[in-house]
């Protein structure tokens, strides 16, 4: 008699001769569960800043190493008074702890603010480096915006038991925020 290996729950084995594990758990479904932990807000609050900074200075700004380091010096004096207010709020829910410890809590916690804004950025700069202009760049990092409110918003509707026609609803009006900020680029030029 061989012995068996414990095969983690979300994970099935596959056919007994390839000794394949496959998962059983729907990439919707993790998907939804990573963004439910920690801050989900976070990320949510962090491709706007991004996005918005963006979509203000995109037409002002000389080059596309400005408008990324516009967009990473406001998401990052977002991120530092967020950890900051949450920190002083702490105390008066938790009781009075250190400022230190405080302030790491809450920067753990406000990460996803960070995160959230790291996918436009990221897409304005290879763009930028694959050869396109400032305002193209941007203009696809808007729109990875506006889908990436949209997924999330039908992601989290989707992990709370929402219809797919409800969630979908939620996605529409997630990713009308990231329509607005492309359409603010358009209009402030």
């Amino acid at each position: 008699m061989g012995s068996r290996q414990a095969v983690p729950q979300d994970v099935a084995t596959g056919d007994a001769d390839e000794g394949v594990a496959v998962p059983t758990e729907k990439v919707r479904e993790r998907a939804a569960r990573i963004i439910a932990q920690g801050n989900p807000a976070g990320l949510l609050y962090g491709a706007i800043i991004t996005g918005a900074v963006m979509s203000a200075t995109a037409n002002h700004a000389p080059s596309t190493a400005r408008v990324v380091i516009a967009a990473v010096f406001v998401l990052a004096v977002y991120w530092l008074a967020d950890v900051y207010v949450r920190a002083f709020a702490d105390q008066f829910h938790n009781g009075r702890s250190s400022l230190p410890g405080r302030l790491a809590r809450a920067a753990r916690h406000e990460s996803r603010v960070l995160a959230g804004g790291v996918p436009a950025i990221v897409v304005v700069l290879v763009a930028s480096l694959l050869g396109a202009d400032t305002a193209l760049a941007v203009s696809l990092a808007l729109w990875l915006t506006a889908v990436e409110l949209g997924a999330v918003g039908y992601l989290a509707a989707r992990h709370v038991g929402a219809s797919r026609r409800a969630a979908f609803g939620e996605s529409l009006a997630a990713a009308l925020l990231g329509l607005v900020m492309v359409l603010a680029k358009t209009f402030l030029h």
